[in-house]
């Protein structure tokens, strides 16, 4: 913020600089003093400065209506001014209340914000670009801006109206950025006296001017009409931007961070599906690996040698008439198709050659049945 080094602490008198709190008149005034009482008069201090929790400092300030106020302006008021100073923002929330059962008042209000800026001449503001404003320095003639970006050249005074919530004011204190956000202030004043009306103020130095800016946010253009019991509340954040901060770089850092978690959360989903297809292959390994012992097995056990030395001695055909069970687990196979032979016959069953015939498990078969549990080893097959 800036301050004239002329201004006057007096207290009767408003402070050239700083923000100067406009109320309830906007430019002179035939019963009070210009931009009204509201810079002018004393404040009750409703709250001290204290620190929150979060870090943060917060103060509160009201005004009602006194003597001095009804002898200028003849209405019930109440105003409360809460500030919060935080690192890089400075946050104003006003709320004015008409406590008044059948009065209705209108009114103007202004934040009456002063800049310290190295040169004006290389400021810009952004965020006017198609509003109309009303030049005060050309005997109140409206225009429209055509600019992107709004400089300062020359004497300059200007209600810009109905413009966004957001300007951006460049080059101010260190080649920094000040971001001006409102709520609820459908105007916004640029001025700058320049060489000719610095000269004209008592309390404002004559080389002062190229150093300061003043972007006001307010509600002039139109007057607040406030009803019997009603409030009107609006807010004001100054924020200081760094050295080449955009909002484009913090969504791009944004962004950076999103991507980072969610790597994060994806490397434990990776690391555990790999961890599930190393345990599936290794699973699949020693499956295919039990698969070819038991093919080699099989194998080997299938050779004559080993099926003519598992062949039942005739001395034992007994054996296998007589117990069934044991022929189910010791029955080898077949000498040509390689199947078993079919369980014992109960003792006593006459042999003809239609049983003969049977005990070959295929008609095809011509080699001798190994094992028949009709015959002994030595029978061979009927056909």
């Amino acid at each position: 913020l800036s301050y004239s080094k002329l201004a006057v602490f007096d207290g009767k008198k408003a402070i050239r600089g700083g923000i100067p709190f406009v109320f309830p008149q906007f430019g002179p005034w035939n019963f009070g003093p210009q931009h009204g009482f509201g810079r002018v008069v004393r404040w009750t201090l409703e709250r001290a400065p204290e620190r929150l929790p979060s870090g943060d400092v917060e103060a509160v300030f009201s005004l009602m209506d006194n003597e001095i106020t009804r002898s200028m302006w003849n209405y019930p008021f109440r105003i409360t001014y809460r500030l919060i100073l935080r690192e890089k923002e400075l946050h104003f929330h006003i709320g004015v209340y008409n406590p008044s059962k059948d009065m209705t008042f209108s009114f103007n209000l202004l934040l009456h914000t002063y800049l310290k800026v190295p040169d004006v001449r290389r400021c810009q503001i952004t965020g006017l670009h198609g509003c109309t404003f009303v030049d005060k320095t050309r005997d109140g003639a409206i225009y429209q801006e055509g600019r992107d970006a709004v400089t300062i050249n020359e004497w300059t005074d200007r209600v810009y109206q109905h413009t966004p919530q957001e300007h951006i004011i460049t080059n101010v204190v260190s080649g920094r950025k000040m971001r001006l956000q409102k709520y609820n202030f459908p105007d916004t004043v640029v001025w700058n006296p320049w060489m000719e009306k610095a000269r004209e103020c008592q309390d404002f130095g004559d080389d002062e001017y190229p150093n300061m800016i003043c972007v006001e946010a307010g509600h002039v253009s139109t007057p607040v009409i406030l009803l019997p019991g009603t409030a009107f509340e609006a807010s004001q954040i100054l924020q200081v931007l760094c050295k080449g901060s955009s909002r484009a770089k913090s969504k791009k850092n944004q962004q950076q961070q999103q991507q980072q978690q969610q790597q994060q959360q994806q490397q434990p989903q990776q690391q555990t599906s790999n961890q599930t297809q190393q345990q599936n292959n290794q699973q699949q390994q020693q499956q295919q690996q039990q698969q070819h012992s038991n093919r080699h097995s099989n194998r080997h056990s299938s050779k004559p040698n080993s099926r003519l030395n598992s062949r039942p001695n005739s001395s034992s055909s007994s054996n296998f008439s007589n117990s069934s069970s044991s022929w189910r687990r010791t029955r080898p196979h077949c000498g040509r198709c390689r199947r078993r032979p079919p369980l014992p016959r109960p003792a006593g069953t006459p042999t003809t050659p239609t049983s003969r015939r049977r005990a070959c498990w295929r008609s095809r078969c011509h080699r001798p049945v190994v094992g028949c549990a009709v015959h002994r080893p030595t029978v061979s097959c009927a056909r």
